[in-house]
């Protein structure tokens, strides 16, 4: 027998093994609810949206048949964890912050084999409650598959575990089917039908949600960390003078309020009413501060380590310094990066970074907190000027 199909019968048995405490897991540490997926004749391309760190799991529970995950390289160097995941497990590896060619192969062999494949459309998972936008790629994707699209929606993940938070907040989250397109249908559709009928089907905004039917999620520690995913303060316009403990969230210069269990900002000086209001309005100024960038530094930070990927996934450390952010090239300590070489910036967890040229892949990495956000949403506005 194929190594290939001795390791996908270990999956499967894993999976089917796995799947009733992966049920009861999910429901005490998520109060998580999954509603069974229809049944569906051949192989089949699940996408959903992506709010937790969880959510194969919680896709899973819907559909009791085995699937392939698309996940991203970091998966892979967890050390020990990551030796379990890749035996136990059937993962597609991809590149954060870049299309990925090889990904998307894999994708199509994988299905063409019969097997089921189960992806997470945004490609990253969402810091502020709304869904990120779908690249267009992924409706090129769907429709050379040729096999049966379900689209899946996951709500009341983001409020449970904010991706900047470090703690989880337990309330009440869902998951379930939204649409099934058999292979006929999807082959009748363009790629902009393709396109919009994911942003459909896949879009969730938290605070909407929460504005309809409130529901409490309740934790420690509500706003800690939030100065990863907020960096730019609206009273002083500052960047990078937010700071969060507990459930407080403030500024340097004075400004001050909460969150409460809800997931909204409390008190006399709140600029917005939801970290998602507050994010779409420093996204506003940031595309002002591309078109008017001069020859200067945008933003930078300290104490930054450049680490080269290797191919066993072990990070090479090469530089170390001030990261710097410039109109026209990304500098880390003494090494420089010219934009246009860049194929993008992902972005790993609260506070990872990972980029890509032609050469290789880098990840950068510090010993303190700090926002990287700021860079990927800088250098995405930057290079449509490049």
């Amino acid at each position: 027998m194929a190594e290939d199909e001795r390791a996908y019968r270990r999956q499967r048995r894993t999976y089917r093994a796995l799947y009733p405490a992966a049920g009861a897991l999910m429901k005490g540490m998520l109060n998580y609810r999954a509603e069974p997926a229809p049944k569906v004749e051949g192989p089949c391309l699940i996408l959903s949206n992506h709010v937790t760190d969880f959510d194969p799991i919680l896709v899973g529970l819907s559909f009791p048949e085995h699937m392939y995950y698309v996940a991203g390289e970091n998966v892979l160097r967890m050390g020990f964890l990551s030796k379990l995941v890749t035996r136990y497990a059937s993962i597609i590896q991809r590149i954060k912050g870049t299309t990925d060619a090889e990904a998307a192969l894999q994708i199509l062999r994988t299905l063409k084999k019969g097997r089921n494949v189960c992806m997470f459309a945004e490609g990253n998972r969402t810091f502020t409650g709304e869904t990120l936008p779908i690249a267009p790629a992924t409706a090129k994707l769907v429709k050379l598959t040729r096999s049966t699209l379900v689209t899946y929606r996951l709500t009341g993940g983001y409020l449970s575990t904010p991706r900047w938070s470090t703690h989880r907040r337990k309330g009440r989250m869902t998951g379930a089917v939204v649409g099934v397109y058999p292979p006929e249908q999807i082959k009748a559709m363009s790629e902009a039908e393709i396109a919009d009928l994911l942003r459909r089907d896949l879009y969730e905004n938290a605070y909407e949600a929460q504005a309809k039917e409130p529901v409490p999620f309740r934790g420690k520690a509500l706003a800690e960390t939030l100065e990863t995913a907020l960096y730019l303060c609206p009273r002083c316009r500052r960047i990078d003078t937010l700071h969060s403990r507990g459930d407080r969230f403030s500024c340097d210069c004075g400004l001050t309020m909460t969150i409460d269990e809800y997931g909204f900002f409390q008190g006399e000086d709140r600029p917005f009413a939801t970290p998602l209001d507050w994010d779409r309005w420093q996204t506003r100024e940031i595309a002002r501060l591309a078109e008017t960038l001069g020859d200067g530094p945008a933003f930078s930070d300290e104490d930054q380590t450049l680490n080269r990927r290797e191919d066993d996934h072990s990070l090479t450390p090469l530089s170390t310094g001030l990261m710097v952010l410039y109109r026209d090239r990304l500098t880390i300590g003494d090494r420089v990066f010219p934009l246009r070489d860049l194929r993008g910036i992902g972005l790993i967890q609260r506070q990872g970074m990972v980029f890509s040229t032609a050469d290789a892949d880098y990840a950068v990495t510090a010993p303190r907190l700090r926002c990287v956000r700021k860079y990927q949403t800088l250098f995405e506005l930057l290079k449509e000027r490049i």
